[in-house]
């Protein structure tokens, strides 16, 4: 396969992630929209993104082992059919109930589709290149930070809630269409029987790198699921100005996704996750300990969205290091992983608020990324590879 081939079968790899992560985060900037026109409190609106969250986490590692032997062309293509069918469900759904429901079929899809995005990514270079090909990959979920979430905010505003879900429904069937028309990989992931599952899970260095993805996924979403009133009520936002302070966001992201990819050639992947632990928790504090004012907000967004940005495909690179013979169950277990941290930050953000309002949050989402780097020293160097000769289910 040509340089220029592979180039363009990343770009549309990378269209599909940001279909998938437009969908997935777009109820955060929408919040206000969806609450005010169901009549429900936004701790009760924030609750669709764990259940997004929650049947991807089932469901990716179940669809691996049930449909994994099907080429990965025909995955994808299955899931960002189901992923535009579920947001047309959202956007005809009459009753918060079916909301919900439209919001599992969703995330049904992205269970199908994340995993395959990946492994079709690595699939395609020489294994030196595996990390800079997920970090152009991975740019897609950053660019759904920089436009899809921005976007998805003004469309609810502007347009309403129902069109913000229809023009995702039209996305991901854009990014189906190109795919069927440039992606020509015909091959087979290995098939995966229960007991590979076992063996990665019963491995302990893999399960404590698959617990670092939760805990930084929690702690990104217990602060993210409500960042747009904690921009309004703590920082005195106006809708305007949280929707620059999403783009500002986003564009940080992008430039974590360049860093990714030179971090990728040149450390290793434990360094580059505990840089990017270190500077999401930099980012947190500042959002928790600095004075209300928007700037230090905006101070406190960059360098977290630059963590979240070499962090991810840091991350993914060392799980298939970890099994390279597994790469589609490991990388569907990793994506399940972060959606099970989107759950709970999201949950936790629903009740958190509840509890002792917005400026809790950043608290425990300091507390949450704290964890992961402990558990990050647990897993790395000469600890991590005495832990990883003993088995968990012995």
């Amino acid at each position: 396969m040509s340089e220029r081939t592979i180039s363009l079968s990343l770009r549309v790899l990378s269209l599909c992630f940001f279909a998938l992560g437009t969908a997935s985060l777009s109820v955060v900037g929408a919040l206000q929209s969806i609450s005010s026109a169901l009549g429900l409190s936004q701790s009760q609106i924030a609750m669709l993104v764990p259940a997004f969250a929650v049947t991807f986490a089932l469901g990716a590692p179940a669809i691996q082992l049930f449909a994994g032997h099907l080429k990965r062309r025909s995955q994808l293509l299955m899931g960002l059919g189901l992923m535009a069918a579920g947001a047309v469900g959202c956007a005809v759904a009459p009753s918060y109930a079916l909301l919900i429901a439209a919001r599992v079929l969703t995330g049904l899809g992205a269970a199908v589709v994340s995993p395959t995005i990946s492994a079709l990514g690595t699939s395609l270079v020489p294994v030196e290149r595996q990390g800079h090909a997920l970090a152009v990959v991975f740019m897609g979920m950053t660019m759904a930070s920089v436009l899809g979430v921005p976007l998805s905010s003004w469309c609810a505003a502007m347009l309403g809630w129902r069109a913000m879900f229809g023009a995702i429904a039209v996305l991901a069937i854009v990014a189906a269409r190109l795919a069927a028309m440039l992606i020509r990989d015909q091959s087979r992931a290995q098939p995966i029987r229960i007991h590979d599952i076992g063996a990665v899970l019963g491995n302990a260095r893999t399960l404590g790198v698959l617990l670092i993805t939760v805990l930084a996924m929690a702690a990104l979403f217990t602060t993210y699921t409500m960042i747009t009133p904690i921009l309004r009520d703590e920082f005195g936002a106006g809708s305007q100005a949280i929707t620059w302070a999403l783009l500002i966001y986003g564009v940080a992201g992008v430039a974590g996704n360049q860093l990714a990819r030179y971090v990728s050639l040149r450390w290793p992947a434990e360094q580059a996750v505990g840089a990017a632990l270190l500077l999401l928790i930099i980012g947190f504090a500042v959002i928790r300990f600095a004075p209300p004012w928007f700037a230090m907000a905006i101070l406190g967004l960059i360098p977290w969205a630059v963590a979240v940005d070499v962090l991810l495909p840091s991350q993914q690179r060392r799980i298939v290091e970890l099994m390279p013979h597994l790469r589609g169950l490991v990388l569907a277990l990793n994506s399940s992983a972060l959606f099970v941290g989107m759950a709970v930050g999201g949950t936790m953000a629903s009740h958190v608020t509840a509890l002792w309002g917005l400026k809790a949050l950043p608290g425990v989402s300091i507390g949450l990324a704290a964890f992961a780097w402990v558990a990050l020293q647990a897993t790395k160097g000469g600890l991590g590879q005495d832990i990883a000769q003993r088995r968990v289910f012995s």
